[in-house]
């Protein structure tokens, strides 16, 4: 049987375990949940990730009463503190491991970290909303989802969970946003996307762009405020033109530049004046 490596491995220190062991019968439920922040705060990206009791409960599969009481013990423990933002609440842990630390644990480095073994993973500094926008991972943009579904009193269970995640996995953002938008307003219970190959944005990727500037290789397409942000290897560009309209005018697949026609005549013509002289 071959394994495949770990990745977003969740690592707890000795000292944190010991202090949970502490809480004699109540050691397995604090391993548990906040085994189960530290998660999703790896997926979210974020140290601060939205984990509603609800959201928590259904994730665990455990008793309301058992999620708040683990969670209160948790704060005391000064290892968590909950954040409210508008109508919903964030847990904010305040460290966590950093990749680098988790490779020299695991074997995977064998360079050292001299600073520190964590790190506060709140961001160095503000990003525009755009930047925040064109990268929202699809934990994220489930967020959005779940928060819908909390709101208007939808059922859901881990397996919707995992089918909703898988849906959206490998998908262009635009894509994500487009079904999940047209859901919520909707007031649907579950939001559609078209299979990849009906998908109209799809068959862009790997496309570039000649403009001003040459947009090597199309990664990923993004809608914010209006504008569509298209995410090249060497460049991003945001214009209110739509893909399709922008790569008909501009649009060019370097493989067939390679191998065009127009490419192979004028090499032939260099290379006959070459064989003149």
């Amino acid at each position: 049987m071959e394994l495949e490596p770990i990745e977003n491995a969740i690592v707890i220190h000795p000292h944190l375990l010991q202090r949970f062991m502490k809480h004699g019968k109540d050691y397995a439920n604090l391993l548990a949940l906040y085994s189960f922040y530290i998660y999703h705060a790896q997926r979210q990206k974020t140290n601060q990730p939205l984990v509603t009791d609800e959201f928590t409960r259904k994730g665990m599969n455990w008793a309301i009463d058992r999620v708040k009481k683990t969670k209160k013990i948790l704060k005391e423990m000064k290892l968590i503190e909950v954040v409210q933002k508008q109508k919903y609440y964030y847990v904010h842990l305040f460290f966590i491991y950093t990749k680098k630390k988790i490779g020299e644990i695991l074997g995977k480095s064998t360079t050292s970290q001299k600073h520190s073994e964590t790190e506060d993973l709140s961001p160095k500094k503000e990003k525009s909303k755009s930047e925040a926008r064109l990268k929202p991972s699809v934990p994220n943009l489930l967020v959005k989802w779940i928060e819908y579904c909390d709101k208007n009193g939808i059922k859901y269970g881990k397996s919707n969970i995992k089918y909703w995640e898988k849906k959206l996995d490998k998908r262009l953002i635009i894509e994500q946003q487009e079904a999940i938008y047209k859901a919520i307003n909707n007031n649907w219970k579950d939001f559609y996307l078209v299979p990849l190959k009906e998908s109209k944005y799809h068959k862009l990727l790997g496309k570039s762009l000649m403009m001003e500037r040459d947009c090597d290789t199309l990664l990923d397409i993004g809608y914010v405020n209006k504008k569509y942000i298209y995410q090249f290897k060497n460049i991003k560009v945001t214009t209110a033109e739509p893909p399709l309209q922008l790569f008909k005018r501009c649009g060019y697949d370097k493989v067939e530049v390679k191998t065009a026609p127009m490419v192979s005549v004028v090499r032939d013509n260099i290379m006959g004046l070459v064989k003149r002289f």
